[in-house]
């Protein structure tokens, strides 16, 4: 089954949706049934609601709308299921001012990072398929929890894998050193650039390990060692893919795990890493990391549609994407 990422709030691996009961044939559940289901969602989340009674059934009425809404399309005959994750008992709305980013776009300064190395070009022999983590160059899955860090948390994962790919050596690394230290971004209001990221790691001489300085989830004072030998990992530069271009993004990423932001559409509010691609039962697809932990997706991960008929790619997949140079 192609898994595509069409839905933030819902979306899940079809592994993870074998726990969800399939719904009746007239595709409704009675209260009890959603009750129970409710019951096991607030348990396998640890969720708990100050206001017992008045704030436990709001959430409830959200969460059996949003568990319609998954029916509805489950029935359907789609290429990929919906299940629910531990933002189910959310509204959009909601859901969009906790762990969204909104990045302002910056063109100008952008144009000038655009990438030569990774142009697409007639003749190009690339891997029919290629997945970063297969060749060690993935740490851990983290959880960026209630700070709108995603911005911190795909800068560092694809410094991380450049790393590996260039030194060796697979080491994780401080997103919180970012969160706080990094002043031309946003900590944890969700506007964060990984351009601006990637800069200030190489005005800094490097990045502290998350051993050294771990993540909190709430944006503090800065507390970075400055003795240069605390700084594990350094880069040399940072390029920019060629907008809309997936031709060009496929060539980066099958040299290095790379950086797209956004959700479907192309108002871009979120960032994540591509870390390799695909093809399944005659779908292209892109294998995308995220910061929701491992509970989301397919044990944090998500393949998405690849050649989209849109030149943005699906969900705006190639209008922001960057990545770090390490020599």
């Amino acid at each position: 089954m192609t898994i595509l990422f069409l839905l933030i709030i819902f979306f899940l691996s079809p592994s993870s949706a074998v726990d969800l009961p399939v719904a009746s044939d007239s595709g409704s559940r009675s209260n009890a049934e959603v009750g129970f289901i409710f019951q096991t969602w607030l348990s396998n989340h640890g969720k708990s609601y100050v206001d017992a009674l008045g704030e436990k059934q709001r959430r409830f009425q959200i969460f059996k709308d949003n568990l319609r809404f998954i029916d509805q399309h489950n029935a359907k005959n789609h290429s990929y299921q919906l299940g629910l994750t531990r933002f189910a008992d959310l509204t959009v709305q909601e859901y969009q001012g906790l762990l969204s980013g909104r990045p302002d776009h910056e063109p100008i300064q952008r144009a000038r990072r655009v990438s030569h190395r990774y142009v697409s070009l007639a003749g190009d022999q690339l891997p029919e398929s290629v997945d970063w983590r297969k060749q060690g160059a993935e740490s851990e899955i983290r959880d960026q929890g209630n700070c709108n860090s995603c911005w911190a948390f795909s800068s560092v994962a694809a410094v991380e894998g450049i790393n590996k790919i260039v030194t060796g050596q697979l080491i994780s690394l401080s997103e919180q050193e970012l969160v706080d230290c990094n002043a031309d971004n946003y900590g944890c209001e969700g506007r964060g650039f990984m351009d601006k990221a990637f800069k200030f790691l190489i005005n800094n001489n490097g990045l502290d390990s998350q051993i050294d300085y771990p993540y909190t989830g709430v944006q503090g004072n800065c507390n970075r060692k400055k003795d240069k030998s605390h700084k594990i990992v350094t880069i040399n530069g940072y390029e920019d893919v060629p907008a809309n271009d997936e031709l060009s993004l496929k060539k980066a990423v099958a040299h290095q795990p790379g950086i797209f932001t956004g959700p479907c559409g192309t108002q871009l509010d979120h960032a994540v890493v591509i870390v390799g691609y695909g093809s399944e039962n005659g779908q292209d697809y892109w294998i995308v990391r995220n910061s929701w932990g491992t509970k989301w997706g397919d044990a944090g991960y998500a393949k998405m549609a690849r050649n989209f008929k849109d030149p943005a790619g699906i969900c705006g997949i190639t209008i922001f994407a960057s990545y770090p140079i390490k020599n």
